[in-house]
């Protein structure tokens, strides 16, 4: 960037005008004004905080869910994984079983007994 028109812009040449300002003391200033404007903020009506999700719940709905998946792909794979000894079948099941908990099978858990694990 040119330092002739950076300084021209901040009023350098005028003895009036302030001297451009250094990037930490921006970054402080927006650092306080954003502190501000969040500390000043009014909750938008109509929005809600959602509720603390009790542990134990989660617990037990993530081992009734986690359960039955890790039987039917320990069954889905016995045929083919059946020669292998239990650590190389367990790397196997148990990232599948984690994927199909993350993206298929708690979501669907949690948005039907949502309601149940905030109580």
């Amino acid at each position: 960037m040119n330092e002739g028109i950076v300084s021209h812009d901040y009023g350098a040449d005028d003895p009036g005008l302030p001297s451009p300002p250094a990037v930490t003391d921006i970054r402080h200033t927006l650092r306080e004004q954003s502190r501000d404007a969040s500390a000043n903020a009014e909750p938008q009506p109509g929005t809600t905080v959602p509720a603390a999700v009790r542990r134990w719940k989660l617990w037990l709905l993530t081992v009734c869910g986690i359960y039955p998946t890790i039987v039917l792909l320990g069954l889905a794979t016995n045929p083919v994984l059946e020669d292998l000894y239990l650590p190389v079948r367990l790397a196997v099941l148990v990232p599948a079983a984690a994927a199909a908990m993350v993206w298929q099978i708690n979501p669907r858990l949690q948005r039907h007994f949502g309601a149940w694990l905030t109580r």
